[in-house]
């Protein structure tokens, strides 16, 4: 059975998420089906949301663009988990209310957590563009705390995966576990998809191989020559498959020349600098 590497291309704001994997095609005989087990589907299943996560922040924000983080204090702490919902319920309508009078586009990302004390609190990403105190008083239950979203060749991949990975709320383990079908994050509907392509690059088997063995550099040139006008962004994840045999590659792509990387990678010259990397 001869295999084949599919590419899939997410493209978000200045950032393109790739990732390759194998497909075979009939040749006589079927091929048995590999079934994953309920650990290695549980592993994907947090990888995909994870990286669902990221690629919308990167799709509809930019460093204009804000963090904010809500606390309770012990007066307004919420009795259940319902409280707490209809509390991110009422400030989001109280922000959206404020964001239309100043005539600026209402968009979130938020992400309910428990810290290990067993204490609520919210994670949110939303536009810029509204006075900070004013967005700070209508939550009025705790601290509100905020910052600029701050981007590298890697975009905000970093938070992205800190905020994914919060602990979530569940119905045996309130502090570390999250319920079966509750969701990680929520947003507005307005969020813009990430803007999938297929096929954007072939990908041979001897290509794999070569990218696997390479070192930074050529895989550098390798993806600035596959992909005009974007750079690589920190190593791909390139990996060997030994039940089907196949290789699989994730790779993050960035564009040098992005907006976002106005206050991080350019010289008073406008030169644009690559990461630097310490000699092993």
């Amino acid at each position: 059975m001869q295999c084949r590497y599919k590419e899939r291309v997410y493209i978000c704001g200045d950032m393109i998420f790739l990732s390759v994997i194998p497909t075979w095609r009939k040749s006589g005989k079927r091929r048995g089906r590999y079934r994953a087990t309920s650990e290695d589907q549980a592993r994907l299943n947090e990888k995909y949301a994870m990286l669902r996560l990221q690629m919308t922040i990167h799709a509809n924000y930019n460093r204009h663009d804000v963090r904010f983080d809500l606390t309770y204090n012990d007066r307004y702490l919420p009795a259940d988990e319902e409280q707490f919902e209809k509390d991110q319920q009422a400030f989001l309508r109280r922000a959206r209310k404020l964001y239309r009078e100043r005539g600026v586009e209402f968009k979130y990302i938020r992400i309910p957590a428990w810290s290990e004390d067993g204490r609520p609190h919210v994670h949110m990403i939303l536009k810029g563009g509204v006075d900070y105190k004013t967005l700070r008083d209508l939550w009025g239950m705790g601290r509100a705390s905020w910052d600029y979203l701050q981007f590298d060749e890697c975009g905000v991949i970093d938070l992205g995966f800190y905020l994914g990975s919060q602990k979530r709320a569940g119905k045996t383990d309130k502090i570390h576990e999250r319920a079966k079908g509750q969701r990680r994050w929520s947003g507005s509907r307005n969020l813009v998809k990430p803007v999938e392509r297929t096929d954007v690059h072939t990908y041979a088997r001897h290509e794999l191989e070569m990218l696997a063995d390479a070192g930074y550099g050529k895989r550098h040139m390798f993806f600035a020559f596959a992909y005009p006008g974007y750079w690589l962004s920190e190593q791909p994840d390139i990996r060997w498959n030994d039940v089907n045999k196949s290789w699989y590659m994730d790779a993050v792509l960035y564009n040098p020349r992005s907006d976002n990387l106005e206050s991080y990678a350019r010289r008073d010259d406008g030169e644009i600098r690559g990461r630097r990397r310490r000699k092993s």
